[in-house]
């Protein structure tokens, strides 16, 4: 299965500027009490596998749980869908991520994130299903993203009407969208339904095994749990995606923040305590151990960033 690495100057503080950061959490648990998300949620199992959890932290609030079964992180009790929905819609903390912090990081973003993805998909894509292609995007869309896509491949909206037979794309991108889905399963049948047979599905997300998350769980800043209810890990994805008729053709971890953001809990907080071996590697006064070591991660697909191709049967 192909796997993706990646090298660059990627920095903690450029993609998440500490200032805006902490706005915008605290926008974020502001909005947690004014649309009441702590209150009246529905225990679930695991949306990737069905199996059940153990306690694993608690963030912001939010109780998550590991799956015995997978191992992703989800979020239960699940808040009630209609006040996740005005949370997205009417809260401060959606409005400031729009108007501040994608401003802010607009030029990161395109450099380390959009460009890539672009390139990322065209490049499988192609070799997959070859010339002619249709694009669309489900959730909310990238202007900058598809603008670069528009050049090579035609793109449209997302189709109203997925249950129409001749209503079919030939790839559908879900990028940082699936894992805010109040109803997972719902939203991953959707992207199936849209797809061509041998479609394939771009997935971009945060792994709920990843370095970052196991190492800082609920010290992790940008983990925001109104946003993040579930971290699927790789046997979370195949089970949900086999569920719905898809077969995973490429899992990749290409994070480079990792090692930075566990390094920086760690200079904040001393009483931080690691595993000693990677205690020294995540301290080590040489910058270059730390890139060696995300690049190991990269390569054991254990960074907290995740893309993914699956192909519709």
């Amino acid at each position: 299965m192909k796997r993706v690495v990646t090298t660059g100057e990627l920095t903690q503080l450029a993609m998440r500027p500490a200032g805006l950061l902490d706005a915008y959490l605290a926008h974020a648990e502001a909005d947690i009490a004014r649309f009441e998300l702590l209150t009246a949620g529905v225990n679930r199992d695991c949306p990737a596998c069905g199996g059940s959890g153990a306690p694993a932290f608690e963030r912001l609030g939010f109780s998550y749980k590991r799956c015995t079964t997978c191992g992703s992180l989800y979020v239960s009790p699940l808040p009630d869908p209609r006040r996740l929905a005005q949370y997205h819609a009417d809260g401060a903390a959606e409005r400031f991520r729009r108007e501040q912090v994608l401003p802010s990081t607009a030029e990161v973003r395109a450099r380390h994130a959009v460009g890539p993805r672009a390139h990322w998909v065209l490049a499988a894509a192609a070799a997959r299903l070859g010339t002619g292609l249709t694009f669309a995007q489900f959730g909310e869309e990238s202007p900058s993203l598809l603008e670069l896509l528009s050049t090579s491949v035609s793109v449209v909206q997302w189709p109203d009407d997925t249950a129409s037979p001749d209503v079919r794309i030939d790839c559908a991108l879900a990028f940082d969208v699936l894992e805010r889905s109040a109803d997972f399963a719902q939203a991953l049948h959707c992207c199936r339904l849209a797809l061509d047979v041998r479609g394939l599905l771009f997935v971009t997300t945060v792994s709920g095994e990843g370095f970052e998350i196991r190492m800082l769980g609920s010290r992790t800043a940008a983990l925001v749990p109104p946003v993040h209810l579930q971290l699927l890990s790789r046997a979370g994805w195949q089970a949900a995606l086999a569920r719905e008729g898809f077969a995973l053709v490429e899992y990749s971890t290409p994070g480079e923040l990792d090692v930075q953001a566990v390094a920086e809990i760690c200079r904040r907080d001393p009483g931080v305590v690691l595993p000693p071996i990677l205690d020294e590697l995540v301290r080590h006064d040489d910058e270059q151990v730390g890139r060696v070591f995300q690049e190991l991660l990269q390569q054991a697909c254990l960074s907290s960033h995740v893309q993914l191709v699956a192909e519709a049967s």
